[in-house]
């Protein structure tokens, strides 16, 4: 097979007169789409380790994983110059360099183009092995900050692109040079740019192209722009032939899940239609929605690629298949085919986007740009979806119906539709074969118990992957309502017969057939995956575990729901919520049944429900014995010897009762801020103590520096998307937002900014002093303006303000608190005020919406 791809990419690429990467074969436009891949190096390589996994396995399940999601691009990030190389660059021979040839050679088989990336300046020992100072390379020896200064550093960099360049692949038996799969080289990951130095800068891009050209290696060489945009000239001007950026719209390292709208930070990326860039060909080296597993961000990014000019796009980075249960690689990146379902669905949609949208169109603002070509992304319901002739695709439950069944070829979803209705929660693969003929491929459920961006560590699984038997019921004219599913893969059951569609189907791979089949007469290879090809992910042994999903706060006088997420390898036998009020009260059962998958519900009569706090627990039932969690202690609550204290929480509070939005001592962890300047200046924010009240408040001041220079906008934003929902019903009824605060000084302004969830946004402007004062904003003193998109999009500034969605700001418009989002908190610079470092800003005790 190899043979056959090497062949059929052996004549490459060229870039025609107007910028354009082609194919030589067919003289069509390259649009690639995919990953990087680190497993060869650094962090991942050792969190490989960590388990004790079989590496060169591992590349052989994650490029069957790529091939099955349809990717075609692959950026091989590689730190060779800190684990490869020596002090001066010279190459050194040993297991990441073993690795990447052998990951070149499985690439290629599966029809995957690559970037090579060789250099990546920053610290291979970053983030798990910080105390490890024996990586060799030159790259620890010089840093960043030397390498395009430095001759000596210089040296070593040709030195090492020479020499690697020249290796020749034992699996292949071909030099990286001459590597058919490798398209492109990009000299150096995230230089650090000079772009006051115009001449030294072309010299340094001149050099390495220099050194690539040397070994008589034709490939495009690329070079990056995004760190610094002010570099386009130097690129222009050099003999580099492309551009490189990457693009981060939520930002990196939240720590946590975010929640919310992030489309808005998708409507554009200017900065990449600059005129010195122009007629350069466009690379996407990174990119990600960094700390989200949303089904919207991928298509989207892939529409604004595209709308750049963009012909290759690598997300950073692919989690191998034996280490994603703990998302074990890079902690504010999680994308998995098997265990980031909805993201992955979101990620195969994105790689059909930069293949189907033509180049440099634009598809408008927000909410305009929902919909573009055969492509459709929906905040509500977390869907994105291609709906096509030839192929449908989605990463939520849709109601979307392709326009001719019969010309379908490729389904691809995760929940369900009107063609295929199916209880799990894994990703699956419908691929016709012949007409009358269809294989489908099912991945196990994959089930979160854990925040995935939360800290690390190689003992703490994040999401389970469960293979249980699920309905599934499809609906396409070829096969018709009684077809048989025979298995392909070992340990399934045998061949059975649907009925109206509907059949049980447990993780692996069949044959669905309207009449007999002879599996002899099947092909060998659907695209670049085997028929027969499955790669399960590997057995945990995590124990049960619930997971609350209650709402923070429920209304007195009505019903409440509670539902909770029970997580196990074979559902419980029977599962109870436990209640009481704070203090004292005892435990009231209510029966929890399955809604869908391993969500259970239940509903609390409004009757025991009074102004208050409340504790709850709940315990599962299996065999005649019960486990209560969230402790996950043996036994009941109303058991005589049960003493765990632990226990979740909701309030239950009157229609009028004030509806708290920011609450630091519970919040400030959540809270997003400006970025300021260069990393010495992250803000000035704590929490402290109330003198007052012995309350928590939170300390905001302007960033301003012993020269006088301060940011023309400081600010911090809060998502109360959870609070505003639990009081969805008489959300509406609001009047003011109320705050208790003070000034750090006299005439000091903060700017209170209530943001929608389509990102627009109303402001009012509160004047303070020094004294400690309880203030009512009511809701008719806010005006439609801008507001901040934070986290805030890497690198650059490109989409800091957000203005009103499309069709918002007429005269008759208001705040529509239903769909209240984000509380922001805004310090500026204000005409005649000079402020001095901390003395200008505000001090919080809480905000609250006002009935």
């Amino acid at each position: 097979m190899i043979l056959l791809t090497i062949l059929a990419l052996a004549q490459g690429v060229y870039l025609d007169d107007q910028g354009v990467i082609r194919w030589q074969r067919d003289r069509k436009e390259v649009t690639l789409f995919g990953a990087n891949y680190v497993l060869t190096t650094a962090s991942d390589y050792r969190a490989a380790g960590y388990l004790h996994a079989d590496r060169k396995r591992m590349i052989d399940e994650d490029m069957a994983q790529f091939a099955r999601m349809g990717w075609d691009g692959l950026r091989l990030t590689f730190w060779g110059d800190w684990e490869s190389s020596d002090s001066a660059g010279n190459l050194i021979a040993n297991d990441h360099l073993d690795l990447m040839d052998y990951l070149i050679a499985r690439a290629t088989e599966r029809g995957i183009s690559m970037l090579f990336s060789p250099i990546q300046l920053y610290g291979s020992n970053w983030p798990d092995a910080l105390g490890d100072t024996t990586a060799p390379g030159f790259g620890r020896r010089f840093g960043k900050g030397r390498m395009g200064t430095d001759q000596a550093a210089l040296a070593a960099q040709v030195n090492y692109l020479r020499q690697i360049l020249n290796h020749v692949n034992p699996y292949t038996h071909v030099a990286i040079k001459d590597e058919p799969s490798i398209l492109f080289v990009e000299l150096v990951n995230e230089p650090w740019h000079h772009p006051e130095d115009l001449p030294g800068s072309i010299h340094y891009i001149n050099a390495l192209t220099d050194a690539v050209r040397s070994t008589g290696c034709r490939k495009l060489i690329f070079y990056n722009v995004s760190q610094d945009f002010r570099i386009g000239e130097a690129i222009r001007r050099s003999k580099a032939q492309g551009i490189t950026f990457g693009w981060y719209p939520t930002g990196l390292n939240a720590g946590h899940e975010l929640e919310g709208n992030y489309l808005r930070g998708t409507d554009v990326y200017p900065d990449m239609l600059r005129p010195e860039l122009a007629r350069l060909p466009r690379i996407v080296y990174e990119f990600d929605s960094p700390d989200l597993r949303t089904g919207t961000m991928y298509p989207a990014m892939a529409r604004v690629f595209r709308t750049v000019g963009t012909q290759f796009a690598a997300m950073f980075a692919y989690d191998m298949l034996a280490t994603s249960s703990r998302n074990l690689g890079w902690q504010t990146h999680y994308l998995n085919l098997a265990y980031t379902p909805r993201k992955a669905m979101s990620a195969i949609i994105g790689a059909e986007a930069m293949r189907r949208l033509p180049r440099m169109r634009d598809y408008g603002p927000y909410p305009q740009n929902t919909r573009f070509g055969d492509f459709h992304v929906s905040y509500d319901g977390d869907l994105g979806e291609l709906v096509a002739r030839d192929a449908f695709m989605y990463t939520s439950s849709t109601n979307a119906k392709p326009p001719d069944l019969a010309s379908l070829q490729r389904i691809a979803g995760h929940g369900s539709s009107p063609i295929v209705t199916y209880e799990g929660s894994g990703i699956y693969f419908l691929d016709r074969v012949r007409p009358g003929v269809w294989r489908l491929e099912v991945y196990p459920d994959a089930v979160p118990i854990r925040d995935p961006f939360e800290p690390p560590s190689a003992d703490k699984i994040v999401t389970r992957a469960i293979s249980r038997a699920w309905p599934m019921t499809i609906t396409l004219p070829d096969l018709g309502p009684s077809f048989s599913a025979q298995p392909i893969t070992a340990g399934n059951s045998q061949t059975v017969r649907a009925t109206a569609g509907r059949f049980t189907v447990t993780p692996g791979v069949y044959v669905l057939s309207a009449g007999v089949v002879d599996v002899a007469s099947l092909p060998a290879t659907i695209g670049h995956v085997g028929f027969r090809e499955y790669h399960a992910p590997p057995v945990d042994s995590v124990s049960l575990a619930v997971v609350a999903l209650a709402a923070p706060q429920y209304l007195a006088g009505r019903d409440a729901e509670i539902r909770a997420r029970v997580v196990d390898v074979a559902a419980p036998d029977s599962v109870t919520l436990f209640v009481h009020q704070v203090p004292g009260g005892f435990y009231r059962g209510f029966a929890m049944r399955p809604v869908e998958g391993y969500t259970y519900k239940t509903s609390m009569p409004s009757t025991i429900l009074h102004n208050g706090i409340y504790q709850f627990v709940i315990t599962t039932f299996r065999g005649g014995s019960a486990v209560t969690f969230p402790a996950g202690s043996p036994g009941k609550p109303t058991d005589w010897n049960y003493n765990a204290p632990a226990a979740w929480r909701f309030d239950v509070v009157d229609a009028r009762t004030p509806l708290r939005l920011f609450d630091p001592g519970i919040d400030a962890a959540r809270l997003t801020f400006t970025r300021i300047g260069d990393a010495g200046r992250r803000g000035l924010f704590r929490v402290a103590l109330s003198p007052a009240t012995g309350e928590p408040i939170f300390h905001l001041e302007l960033p301003v520096d012993t020269s006088g220079w301060s940011p023309a906008d400081y600010t911090a934003s809060l998502v109360v998307k959870s609070r505003v929902l639990a009081r969805q019903e008489t959300i509406t009824a609001a009047k003011d937002v109320r705050l208790r605060l003070h000034g750090l000084g006299t005439r000091q302004t903060l700017h209170v900014t209530l943001m929608e969830d389509d990102g627009t946004s109303w402001t009012a402007a509160l004047p303070i002093d020094t004294s400690w004062t309880e203030q009512v904003l009511p809701l008719e003193n806010f005006t439609i303006g801008r507001g901040v998109l934070l986290p805030e999009g890497f690198p650059g500034e490109w989409n800091y303000w957000v203005g009103p969605a499309g069709g918002r700001g007429g005269a008759a418009d208001r705040p529509r608190l239903e769909h209240l989002e984000r509380v922001q908190l805004s310090l500026r610079r204000e005409d005649g005020v000079a402020a001095k470092p901390g003395s200008y800003g505000v001090e919080v005790e809480w905000i609250a919406l006002g009935f």
